[in-house]
This record gives C-alpha cells, structure tokens and sequence, in this order.
C-alpha cells in the first residue's frame, strides 16, 4: 500500500517511485503484474495526475515497468539480490565497525603519513591563492587545457629551488610535474618498458614502490643496505635489469645516507651497465642537524639518474602533487608515449606553489617543519632516555620517522599489540622487507608527524606501561 506523507519535504512523486520500486524488489508486486493507471492511482492517493506520470515515467526508464497498450503499465522482472551480497554488506559493516573500535582506542597515531593539521601553512596558502587566481585570470588560464608536462611557471620556479637547495643539473623541459610519486612511477615504468623486465631495490625498501613495480610487470631484485648505504659491490649484472630504485640521502626505512665513494660507485656502475638509477628524494630537504646532502642527480654525468620528488611531505599528502627529473634522452620517449594525454594536475595547485617556490614562503615554511620535527625527536630522545640501555631510537636527524630497537629478543607484533592496549598505534617495519624473515624482529617503525610536542611525554609513558616485560 502506497502511503502520502504531506508534511515531508520529499516531493510526492518521489514518495511514490521509492514505494512502488521497493515493492518490485521485494517481490511483492510480480512480473507482469498491472498496476494502478495514473487516473486511479491519483485518484485514490488524492494527488494530481502529473504527480502519478512523473513517478511512474522514473519508473519507466530506470526499467522496473513497461507500457502495454491497451492495458496500461505491467511490472518487469527484475532479478533478486542474492543472499551472499547481504553477508558481505554485514562482513563490510563489522568491518567498519571494528575499524571505528580501533579508531576509538588509539589516542596517538605514529605514523609518518599525515600531519598535525597546525603543520599545513594555512595562512600562506591563502595569501598564494588569490595572488595566483589574479594571475591565471590575467594570463587567461582558468578555462584552458594545460601543459600535460606541468604549467612553465612552477617549473621554472621549482627548477630555481632544487637547483639551490638540492644541486640538481637540469632545465626546465626535463621536469614533469605529476599527481604524486606513484603516478610518476607509473609513467617511468611505462617508458623503461622496452629497456628491461627487472628493477633492483634496496633491502629494505620502501613497499608502495615495490607494489608499483610488480603492478607494472617488474621481477624486483634486492640489494642489501648497511650502515653506509645501498651496497654497491653487491650488485650483480644481469641483461634484464632495466633500473635501480634508491633513497640515497635518507635511505627509507634505515635512514642512513649513502657514502660519497658509494654514490660514485653506483653511478659508473649504473653507466657502464645502462641501467637507469630511480633517485627518490622524498624528504631530503627536511634536514635537523646539518644542510642537506646533495641529490645523486647533481653529479650525474652519463645521463642516467632520474629524480623524484614530492610536495607531500612538506605540505600535505591530499595536495597530491610530485615531480619528476628525466634524462634528455628519455624526454623524446616521454612525449611519444604522453602526446595525447590531458595534465591531471589542478593549474591552481601548481601557481601556488609556484608562488610560494618564487616569493621565499616555501622555504620559510621548510624552516618551520625542520624546528618542529627537530623539537619533536629530541622530545622522544628525552622521554626515552631513562629506558635507552632496554631501547635505541635510530634516526640520523631528517624527516618525520624514526627506528625504535630493542635489546631483548621480541616480536613486533606483541609490541604492537600491547602499544595499541595503551592507545598507542606503531607500526611493524616487516612490510619494508622482501624477504621478511630477514627483517630484525626486535625493531619498529615510528613517526612524528601527527602527534604535537605536548603530546610526547604521556605517550612515552604509555609505551613504557605497555613494554615494560622488555625494559
């Protein structure tokens, strides 16, 4: 029975296409079944009859009736749900559900992966839009296709920056402006496709670049990291390596720095063997201690570095922008296979930055993330300092990360556990590892970019409640 609420603010015709429907899912109304003409049906709802065809039109062509003449409209069959789909709708929902308990129990996150939201610089973003929007609005930007490679302002801009702050050797034809490290993976796996089938790592490594690779049809090879970095008299040659993927200046997780006589190494190596080195420069720039090390790509002389950046380290994860430094002699192969494709950057995204790079603002704000990430390591180094003979915080003073290792025998994923009693969420650096069982299982993986300096001392306590059968 169709039922006319008056005083809701769904109009009517509505209320009756959402009864009638659910009706025919349910099976109540049968295929080939009449229902009601609009006359009858009006006149027993006491609606207009417009009101009755506008329902029944909706009806019509999403497909659940049909029109017989002579007769009226009949009730198509329409196949029923089966009943696995309300299982899994009830799996997703204890899911979602177990996630929200879990959300609910944490009161520190330790992840690298998100900022407190005081780090974003609101105010210079702010002031960076509306000069860009007059900008664009005087160079007749805001409704026109872009440059797919990234608008000539933000890489002139940032062809200036990286050249000071990191020493790279290019211009601004070489650099490709992307929505982010995985898109600009993408692309290069895209263009190495005819150079080889496998690509070297680090090991450890960063995992989302590994997924990538073996996403994109790659074997993945490893090479081992120690307290210098990648080593380079452990790679092998083998006639299918099309490339090496490293983080040089902050190796990811270890955070150590590759040795000048190592970066030399690998370059001759990479030239003589035609392998192309893929330098990811994440959070190089975020540097406590010292000035940042120079990018593998500034003393590149064959041609065969190519250079990855991000803003989201420095600015945000949801800004979604990264970059890219090729070759010359890959740039030709870049625009073949790109020649037909749109940018996929916003053009307002890449002017603030690109003001932001040109009036000084970014490094203003770089400054600003390096004082406070630096505050916050040294508070874990104080907080921890009364356990440090039971615990060793492992970090060479950049970006947002740490290493915690334990002097006993343990498993990281009891440490976890018992983290997370005390609301607590740190993370296993097993993922980072191909061959897992290689990986220390007395150490864990913890960042500082989203709990505030305040925050550190009650955390700290936390843990030591929670490892105490360690400490």
């Amino acid at each position: 029975m169709i039922y006319i609420d008056k005083k809701s603010m769904i109009p009517k015709y509505l209320q009756i296409y959402e009864q009638i429907k659910k009706e025919i899912l349910n099976g109540t109304m049968q295929q080939e079944q009449r229902i009601f003409s609009s006359r009858e049906l009006a006149q027993v709802l006491g609606v207009s009859r417009n009101t009755v065809n506008s329902a029944y039109a909706q009806l019509e062509a999403e497909g659940y009736i049909y029109p017989k003449r002579g007769v009226g409209f009949r009730v198509i069959k329409v196949p029923q749900i089966a009943n696995g789909i309300s299982h899994k709708v009830q799996e997703k929902t204890k899911c979602i559900q177990k996630e929200s308990f879990y959300k609910q129990k944490v009161k520190y996150e330790l992840t690298n992966s998100s900022h407190t939201s005081d780090l974003f610089p609101k105010s210079i973003w702010k002031k960076c839009t509306l000069e860009s929007i007059d900008r664009l609005e005087q160079e007749a930007k805001l409704t026109e296709f872009q440059d797919k490679q990234g608008e000539l302002y933000l890489r002139q801009n940032l062809l200036k920056y990286l050249k000071r702050i990191r020493g790279v050797a290019c211009d601004e034809s070489q650099i490709v402006i992307t929505c982010g490290f995985q898109q600009s993976l993408e692309y290069v796996c895209n263009i190495l496709s005819d150079t080889g089938n496998k690509i070297m790592m680090e090991e450890p490594g960063y995992h989302k670049a590994r997924v990538l690779f073996e996403h994109s049809g790659y074997l993945i090879g490893t090479v081992p990291v120690d307290r210098n970095g990648l080593c380079v008299d452990k790679l092998s040659y083998e006639s299918n390596v099309s490339a090496l993927y490293t983080t040089p200046s902050h190796q990811f997780p270890t955070g150590v720095t590759l040795t000048i006589d190592r970066r030399y190494e690998l370059l001759s190596w990479a030239q003589k063997h035609g392998v192309y080195i893929l330098e990811d420069d994440f959070d190089s720039e975020q540097r406590f201690y010292a000035k940042p090390v120079p990018s593998l790509q500034s003393i590149d002389r064959y041609g065969n570095v190519i250079y990855f950046g991000t803003f989201s380290k420095a600015l945000s994860p949801s800004i979604r922008m990264g970059y890219m430094i090729l070759p010359p002699a890959l740039i030709e192969k870049y625009h073949k296979r790109y020649d037909e494709y749109n940018a996929t950057v916003p053009v307002l995204n890449q002017y603030i930055i690109g003001r932001m790079l040109e009036s000084g603002l970014y490094d203003k704000h770089i400054r600003r993330l390096n004082q406070v990430f630096k505050k916050r390591l040294e508070a874990f180094h104080i907080a921890f300092e009364n356990i440090s003979n039971h615990i060793q915080l492992v970090s060479n003073g950049t970006g947002q990360y740490f290493l915690l290792h334990f002097s006993q025998e343990t498993s990281q994923e009891v440490l976890i556990a018992k983290a997370l009693e005390q609301g607590v969420r740190v993370y296993s650096t097993m993922k980072f590892w191909q061959d897992q069982a290689e990986c220390p299982p007395n150490t864990l993986f913890l960042g500082l970019s989203k709990i505030s300096i305040e925050e550190i001392p009650d955390c700290v306590n936390r843990l030591q409640k929670a490892w105490d059968a360690w400490l």
